[in-house]
């Protein structure tokens, strides 16, 4: 069975390129809602026995999507993975900085994640510091994989099943590290 994966960075009410405004993104939910699916954590990808699912994902845990994706979500009774990369909870999107468009948005604090996983909501890792993985040594890479997921785990008491690849680069080094330590 194929199953729908939305994949968003950023929640917005202005234009932005990695963002859908708050009132598209409220639509976008509700038309998935009338036709019918249900939305589920990927953790839950194979215990849920509905036809109709489908997998709503944020990269990189802006505080927008707390902001304005988080309501809509509750609202709508749904369910959401948030990637976030550990060594940024609370800071900027540096990463972003020497784009030509940038635009520094802040990344969700602690509390906002705890109460994320409290209204059901999981969160994946997105490694330490979001670095393009494919540009480094395997060491570096098994750290920015690993311990990452090893801090959220600490931190956030939760398990950590999912991972989701820093500007959707990898290679069979990332590939082979993510297997041994993630589900999805």
């Amino acid at each position: 069975m194929r199953i729908p994966i939305l994949l968003y960075h950023s929640i917005s009410k202005i234009k932005q390129k990695t963002s859908v405004d708050k009132e598209n993104f409220k639509k976008q939910m509700k038309l998935m809602t009338k036709l019918g699916y249900k939305s589920i954590n990927l953790q839950d990808l194979f215990i849920n026995q509905d036809k109709k699912k489908f997998v709503i994902t944020f990269d990189d845990g802006y505080e927008d999507i707390f902001e304005y994706a988080f309501p809509i979500l509750k609202e709508l009774n749904l369910k959401a993975t948030c990637f976030i990369p550990s060594n940024q909870i609370g800071k900027f999107n540096d990463w972003d900085k020497n784009k030509a468009n940038y635009i520094k948005k802040k990344i969700m604090n602690l509390d906002q994640i705890i109460m994320w996983i409290k209204n059901g909501f999981e969160i994946g890792s997105h490694s330490l510091d979001h670095k393009n993985l494919t540009e480094l040594n395997f060491n570096e890479k098994a750290k920015q994989i690993i311990e990452s997921k090893k801090f959220l785990m600490e931190k956030l008491n939760i398990d950590v099943k999912s991972f989701s690849y820093p500007y959707g680069s990898f290679d069979k080094d990332c590939c082979e590290i993510v297997n041994q330590n993630y589900q999805f």
